[in-house]
Order: structure tokens, then C-alpha cells, then sequence
């Protein structure tokens, strides 16, 4: 027995996905069969109607991963400019003032 080739989750959704449509379509054909004449028309007209359904959901998905990972990726630049002004503060050799700042003698509220 040979070795299953390994497949990324993506390629997996995919496929997934693909043999889903594979099967919707496999029953439209089948119930468009079914019907007499006058009705397979309408049977037809329904399959277009999903099908372009289908095809604004998918995009509507890829617009929302694709918006997804923008907004990590800002987040991932944001959180390391953060952790590096942390660090620059906590060093032991941080600038003069910030400790002059510290030093300084409060003032009096009236």
C-alpha cells in the first residue's frame, strides 16, 4: 500500500468544497430528469440562481480571510512596536529623561 500524499488544510477545504458542488449538481440533474418538460426549465433557472449564490458566498468569504489577515498582520507590527518601547523603557541604561522626569519634585494642587 503506498503513502498517502500529504495535503495542505487549505487544499483539503477545496476538495472539500469541490465534491459538495459535485454533489449538488449531481442531484439538480437527477431531479431535472424527473420532472416533466415544463418544469425542467425552472429546474435549470434554479441551479443558474445557486450557482451564482454559491459564487458570492465564496467571494464573500475570501473578501472576510483576506480583511482577516490584514488586520493580524497590523496587529502583529503593532504589538512588536509596543514590546520594543517596553523594553526600551525597562532597560537598565534607558534615556536621562525619563529619569529626570521621574526625579523631578512634584507640584503643589491649590
Amino acid at each position: 500500500m503506498s503513502a498517502r500524499r500529504k495535503m495542505s488544510a487549505r487544499k483539503r477545504i477545496q476538495s472539500a468544497g469541490k465534491r459538495a458542488r459535485d454533489a449538488v449538481e449531481v442531484g439538480w440533474n437527477d431531479l431535472e430528469r424527473r420532472l416533466p418538460g415544463n418544469l425542467r426549465s425552472t429546474v435549470r433557472e434554479m441551479r443558474q440562481n445557486l450557482r451564482v449564490f454559491q459564487q458570492q458566498l465564496e467571494r464573500g468569504r475570501k473578501e472576510r480571510e483576506a480583511r482577516w489577515r490584514k488586520m493580524q498582520a497590523q496587529m502583529r507590527r503593532d504589538m512588536v512596536r509596543v514590546l520594543q518601547r517596553l523594553e526600551k523603557a525597562l532597560s537598565p541604561g534607558a534615556s536621562g529623561a525619563s529619569r529626570a522626569r521621574a526625579s523631578a519634585p512634584r507640584r503643589k494642587k491649590r
